[in-house]
């Protein structure tokens, strides 16, 4: 028994031994699995952090600023970590060395520069740094004044928080740049825009006047601050008015010109009665008039929480709701609410209904606004502004005649408005453009009407830019360059951001030659009037002056396939086309116009002319005789015809038709040319080289004539004289081939006089 209890012990332990071995293996072969999977992870993660490193580094070889980022991350990294990870205390000293240096850090990658718009440049991925940084001086807090930088370092950190939306830490740094660089202007216009952005007007006003001790001739902060001052201070007013005109830019201080005048006289009013000390905004009509300020020097959103405001202090104060309408039609999203507050101001008293159609016209509901003027007239037809915006709605709805009735129905005494003027003269100038499509040529006698309208308009109000920008258009039509040059330049000065002040100066330097100018000109009005058909119209005529005959031809159609009915578009497309040679696009548009506008004569002489190329000289004789029954006198139609006549053998009816040419315009250069080819066909050689010279002699660059001219004299003999022909030839064209080698021949011809031998008696 104790044997077999021995044998059972040893048996138990083996067993357990055993089991525990094969526990010990299956273990350590788990581990190898782990072992192997682990270093299968490394390798895995190691190739694909190298492939991550050769990517980075690909990415950013082109753009090493970026790169160089990484060793600011290292030092706010570094920062962070001694200032707040370590545990242990350091002293203010090393704090601020601390700060200092990481600042510093990410100030190597701005310089500051700024590109051609006047935009500060700042190197991707450096923002988020400028975050951490502002954190870091939070953390620690740390003021401006704290870091050892100097005034340009600080100017341009402030630069950076500004940039990321820290306008407080921003304004501090600014501030303490001046402090350290009191002539630095560039800190105090950064600080001011701040205070701009902020709506604090009186912290605006100082920092202006900082501004203006560095650079007192700064034209923008001397208007900027005659704004802010209008009403509160005179004596800086008047200041900055007499600097202004020091310099000899004109700048009305007042607000009479404005469409808030109105509401800023009556808000100054009733606070200077509550307060006339004070001017802060602590009541409704003081809040009101910041709102006023604001919207002046363009700062919408925060005028419209000033407005907002001031309706909270007083909801019945119709001229707040009537401002607030104002701002909130800037955001179209926003029409409901505008809409809103018209209505509310309407109902306290106050005049909205311009407003209102204005807002309905820019959301293009024209019924609605219609509708807004039609219900003010019926109760108020003596209200001429609303005439005179009903008047411009119709138009813009394309029913003139429905215009020219609402100015018809007015009361006498409604026409010593400036603003009913005008829309007749406008009306009057959309007459004279449907005459001018309808026959080629303005009627005078509706320019002339145009005039006395605008004329009307500025001697009831001389400060209105739109009279004198219609004036400036009638003139224009009527070819007076110089003095619609000089009603264009008022015009500009009242009403300096009309969308139709660049592209009427644009138009006007096409006419008299001017293409520099004008496509410069023209590119200006893009910007304002982007899907205007004018702007690819007038490039179309400056491509088309410069000889580039496809963009000309493009840009024609863009502004046919969006106003098929563009007469001055699809004429201009048909001559560039003839010019190009696509004569079968150019008889098309030909064939549109002359079937559309059948006086339109300039449609018909194209049509003859494409004819001409065509070589249908019956066609283009027919095109040309009903072309002179509706302008007998028309001298290239009858140009035209005798051409016919003399490709067709019929040159004896060809002689008549150039004779009348002739009697009408004696200086037709292409008149005296083609009866001069008559008369050489008919033998009478001294007669055509007449008429060939008086060609030349009015038009010095007509090289047909002039080879005309050259070849008789060659063929009779007159070496002299047709070797100076053959020189005018080259004058015109000097890689004239023909004129060149008959100039060798002419030179060969005549010998130089042989020296006789003298004798001596």
């Amino acid at each position: 028994m104790g044997v077999l209890a021995l044998y059972a012990l040893l048996g138990i332990a083996l067993l357990t031994l055993w089991l525990r071995h094969q526990a010990v293996l299956r273990q350590r072969e788990r581990m190898r699995e782990k072992m192997g999977s682990l270093q299968g992870d490394l390798s895995y993660t190691s190739q694909r952090l190298d492939l991550l490193s050769r990517g980075v580094d690909t990415v950013l070889s082109e753009t090493p600023e970026v790169q160089g980022l990484l060793d600011a991350h290292k030092s706010l990294e570094s920062a962070e970590d001694l200032l707040f990870q370590q545990g242990i205390n350091i002293s203010s000293n090393e704090a601020v060395a601390i700060a200092t240096h990481a600042a510093r850090t990410i100030l190597d990658h701005y310089p500051g520069l700024a590109d051609d718009d006047g935009n500060k440049e700042v190197v991707p991925g450096l923002l988020p740094l400028v975050e951490r940084l502002d954190a870091i001086l939070n953390e620690s807090e740390m003021h401006s004044e704290d870091l050892e930088l100097n005034g340009g370092e600080h100017r341009r950190m402030g630069e950076l928080f500004h940039a990321v939306d820290r306008k407080m830490r921003a304004s501090d740094f600014y501030q303490r740049a001046h402090y350290l660089s009191a002539e630095d202007a560039d800190a105090l216009r950064s600080l001011a825009a701040i205070h701009r952005e902020e709506g604090d007007i009186e912290a605006l006003d100082r920092t202006l006047e900082r501004l203006l001790a560095v650079e007192p001739d700064d034209v923008a902060v001397l208007k900027e601050q005659a704004l802010l001052l209008t009403g509160t201070d005179d004596e800086r007013t008047e200041r900055n008015k007499l600097r202004l005109d020091a310099i000899g830019v004109e700048f009305d201080t007042t607000l009479a010109q404005t469409e808030i005048s109105e509401i800023v006289h009556r808000a100054r009013e009733v606070n200077a009665e509550i307060d006339p000390t004070k001017v802060d905004p602590e009541t409704s009509s003081g809040w009101l008039d910041k709102a006023a300020k604001l919207l002046l020097i363009g700062e919408i959103q925060v005028a419209l929480e000033s407005v907002e405001k001031a309706i909270e202090t007083n909801p019945d104060n119709g001229e707040a709701w009537l401002l607030q309408a104002k701002l909130l039609s800037a955001d179209q999203e926003r029409t409901k609410e505008a809409l809103q507050s018209i209505r509310r101001a309407t109902s306290l008293g106050e005049y909205g209904v311009l407003l209102e159609s204005e807002i309905f016209e820019n959301t293009g509901r024209l019924d609605a606004a219609r509708a807004v003027l039609e219900e003010r007239l019926e109760t108020n037809p003596e209200d001429t502004e609303a005439r005179a915006r009903l008047s411009l709605v119709l138009l813009r709805a394309d029913s003139p005649d429905w215009s020219r009735k609402v100015l018809d129905e007015a009361p006498p005494e409604a026409w010593e408005s400036a603003a009913m003027h005008v829309m007749d003269g406008r009306l009057h100038l959309l007459e004279s453009e449907i005459e001018r499509d309808s026959t080629g040529n303005h009627d005078q006698i509706i320019l002339l009407d145009a005039m006395v309208a605008f004329d009307a308009a500025i001697e009831r109000d001389r400060e209105n830019g739109l009279a004198w920008l219609g004036r400036a258009r009638a003139l224009r039509y009527q070819g007076a360059s110089n003095e619609a040059e000089v009603a264009l330049t008022r015009a500009r000065r009242l009403i300096p951001e009309h969308p139709s002040i660049p592209l009427e100066e644009a138009q006007l330097c096409l006419d008299i030659g001017k293409l520099e100018q004008a496509d410069t000109l023209i590119a200006e009005a893009a910007t304002l009037l982007n899907d205007h058909n004018s702007i690819p119209f007038v490039r179309g005529l400056i491509a088309a002056r410069q000889n580039r005959l496809t963009e000309a031809i493009s840009l024609f159609s863009r502004v046919i396939a969006t106003e098929p009915e563009h007469v001055r578009a699809r004429l201009n497309r048909c001559s560039a086309l003839l010019l190009k040679g696509d004569l079968a696009s150019a008889l098309d548009d030909a064939d549109h116009l002359v079937s559309a506008y059948p006086e339109l004569n300039i449609a018909r002489l194209r049509r003859a002319e494409i004819q001409m190329s065509n070589g249908d000289w019956e066609d283009a004789g027919a095109e040309l005789r009903t072309l002179l029954e509706y302008k007998p006198e028309h001298t290239m139609a009858l140009v035209h015809l005798g051409t016919c006549l003399i490709a067709r053998g019929r040159p004896e009816q060809a002689e008549k038709p150039l004779n009348a040419a002739l009697q009408i315009d004696a200086t037709h250069s292409d008149a005296w040319y083609q009866r001069g080819l008559l008369y050489l066909d008919f033998g009478r050689i001294e007669d055509a080289k007449q008429d060939f010279e008086n060609a030349a002699a009015n038009d010095p660059h007509h090289i047909d004539a002039r080879l005309r001219i050259a070849a008789i004299l060659h063929e009779t003999g007159e070496s002299r004289d047709a070797a100076a022909a053959w020189r005018k030839v080259l004058d015109v064209d000097p890689e004239h081939r023909l004129a060149r080698r008959r100039l060798e021949e002419c030179k060969g011809s005549v010998e130089p006089p042989s020296a006789r031998p003298q004798t001596e008696s």
